[in-house]
């Protein structure tokens, strides 16, 4: 699938994920105590963020040509950035370059040991 289809299908796709992971979310806003719209839009992007004290970085993604990053601190709007994440690679994987934003041997080899004992 072309980069034009896949970001139409994830504008569209993105409100469905949203909506079934079931965290509250805030769109652009400089007040922690207010919340705004998320951004859903093909010549926008997307943009989200937790809310207050679930809050950390705002995930960002435009089209293509803006590198971008978000650093979630597993924090419950974790489940969202890495949902759409997912559905873009599983669209365009091509089109998408990820890496940690910190070393792997934390979190994922936690959860390694307690699945293999």
């Amino acid at each position: 699938m072309g980069y034009q289809k896949a970001w139409a299908q994830i504008i569209q796709d993105v409100p469905n994920i949203i909506k079934e992971a079931r965290v509250p979310l805030s769109g652009p806003t400089e007040d922690d105590d207010k919340t705004t719209p998320v951004v859903t839009d093909s010549e926008e992007g997307i943009y989200l963020n937790g809310i207050r004290g679930n809050a950390h970085e705002s995930f960002i993604l435009c089209k293509p040509g803006a590198w971008t990053f978000c650093k979630t601190a597993r924090k419950p709007y974790d489940v969202v950035v890495s949902s759409i994440l997912l559905r873009i690679w599983m669209l365009a994987p091509k089109n998408l370059d990820l890496g940690p934003g910190e070393p792997t041997d934390g979190l994922w080899a936690q959860r390694d040991k307690e699945n293999d004992g």
